[in-house]
């Protein structure tokens, strides 16, 4: 069990997914679009492991008679897909990742909706309307958030993890668990606010959770079991609004991804990115269209990937889970998701608890560094 759970866990790190999703050549691809071009010319990171990787896992016994023995087998599945979407880059590769993920795709309300504004929200959470207007924020560097990460890292005493820039990306911030690492896309700009509620999201569930994961039995655990993803940012998603309100507009913004999901498997890039104006920017909309077309050889043609659809479906099931009495403590024993079976593994001892942050028992808020601070230093 423990050499499939091991050779899992390397391949991860071996390949770098995140490296190969992301185009390389971002800023190039968009001046090339909004010079005319039909569709952005991404270039991607080539990796022969891919598949090798695929290979040796599939070559090695599943303990299917141990009681994580399905997980494995499933956890081995989904590297599989990831490995074939990303060796030939088709519509048809990234939709089986999807479906084999459990990525709800299904169009979400439409932006005008009252539920996409909000109105709906669960009473104390979400109650901001999209058109309010915020009060301007001062702006927050990368630079700055990097040593605000930092800083929250050695405030919780969490050893091993680094925070590094990386240019390869689309997000913002990534937390790779296989390395350890946090990511800082060194042309993000961030507002004052976005301190601590990336803090609570990046740190508090996502390197909190992996951490307290790789004190379990299985490296698995680190790594993120299969179908893990939804409830990893849904919660991640609730503890932002936990410690710093909701962003404006937030409900209004994933209700309109959802839907460009599902157009974005019939239209080209830059139909979808004319498909999200008005309402976006044509900045923002291209950047919309960047992460449901990443991955993809040919941006122009229908396909898209698909992940992003977890946020809003995600909050909406962990808020739900733990409003019907779900235990918190549960959610910490590593990167699990609320279909996990966490009480019966912990009553059989094939798991232990972990140290659970502040916020989610006692209500209140986090100990969290303000952008002030970093600005000053």
């Amino acid at each position: 069990m423990h050499a499939l759970d091991n050779a899992l866990f390397e391949a991860w790190r071996a390949v770098d997914p995140a490296r190969l999703l992301n185009p390389l050549n971002v800023p190039e691809a968009q001046a090339a679009f909004f010079a005319g071009a039909s569709a952005p010319p991404f270039r991607y990171a080539a990796s022969t492991e891919l598949l090798e990787w695929a290979e040796r896992l599939g070559r090695l016994p599943v303990p299917r008679s141990h009681a994580f023995g399905g997980l494995l087998a499933e956890a081995v599945r989904s590297f599989v897909a990831m490995a074939e979407a990303l060796r030939y880059r088709d519509a048809e590769s990234f939709e089986r990742w999807a479906d084999l993920e459990g990525w709800e795709t299904a169009p979400g309300p439409e932006p005008h909706s009252a539920q996409a504004h909000g109105a709906q929200a669960t009473p104390g959470r979400e109650a901001h309307s999209a058109e309010t207007e915020p009060a301007p924020e001062p702006a927050v560097s990368a630079s700055t958030m990097r040593r605000a990460l930092e800083a929250a890292l050695a405030e919780r005493e969490l050893a091993g993890w680094v925070v590094r820039a990386d240019s390869v990306m689309s997000a913002r911030i990534l937390v790779e668990s296989s390395r350890r690492e946090i990511r800082v896309n060194p042309r993000a700009v961030f507002k004052a606010s976005d301190v601590g509620r990336l803090i609570a999201h990046e740190i508090d569930v996502h390197v909190t959770r992996a951490a307290n994961g790789a004190g379990q039995s299985l490296l698995l655990f680190e790594l993120g079991l299969p179908g893990s993803l939804q409830t990893e940012e849904g919660l991640a998603v609730t503890a932002e609004t936990l410690v710093g309100g909701p962003r404006p507009g937030s409900s209004h913004h994933q209700a309109r991804v959802q839907g460009a999901i599902g157009r974005a498997r019939v239209m080209g890039f830059r139909e979808l990115w004319e498909s999200l104006q008005p309402g976006y920017s044509a900045k923002a909309a291209f950047t919309v269209s960047l992460r449901l077309k990443r991955g993809l050889a040919v941006p122009g043609a229908p396909g898209v990937y698909a992940k992003d659809a977890v946020y809003g479906v995600g909050r909406q099931r962990v808020e739900r889970w733990l409003d019907a009495g779900g235990r918190i403590e549960h959610l910490y024993i590593g990167k699990v998701g609320v279909h996990h079976p966490v009480g019966e593994w912990l009553e059989a001892g094939l798991v232990t608890p972990g140290p659970v942050p502040g916020m989610w028992p006692t209500g209140t808020s986090l100990n969290r560094l303000t952008a002030d601070e970093f600005v000053r230093a």
